[in-house]
């Protein structure tokens, strides 16, 4: 009898020892969705943010443009530099720029290469 009474105390404490681990595993699993839910709002969050950013980048890049327009229109032609020193920004912008109104069928370049390159508007 004492062997049974011992046995059956042993699959007890095993068995209350199981539910605990449950009992842990499932908070665990609710912590773990809880912070898979709140990382998904941050990340839902920087989205917004890198639009906004993006957007403002875009409407920065548009008024760059638009300023490179003003003095072709003011000066006639200008080049790759002095559009750099007028509006503040590196040359390799600039440059970009250029190329994105000449696709845009805005301007266009004269000369092939180095300082004898100028921008006329179209």
């Amino acid at each position: 009898m004492d062997f049974l009474y011992i046995v059956l105390v042993l699959v007890v404490i095993g068995l209350g020892f199981w539910v605990y681990k449950l009992y842990q595993d499932k908070k665990e699993s609710d912590r773990e969705a809880e912070a898979l839910a709140k990382e998904k709002d941050e990340y839902a969050e920087i989205g917004q943010g890198l639009a906004e950013y993006n957007q403002k980048l875009q409407e920065k890049k548009e008024q760059a443009k638009q300023k490179i327009l003003d003095l072709l229109k003011s000066k006639g032609k200008i080049s790759n530099s002095d559009a750099a020193k007028s509006l503040g920004l590196s040359s390799a912008t600039i440059r970009r720029y250029f190329d994105d109104l000449e696709a845009e069928n805005k301007v266009k370049q004269v000369g092939k290469v180095g300082q004898q390159v100028f921008y006329k508007a179209i």
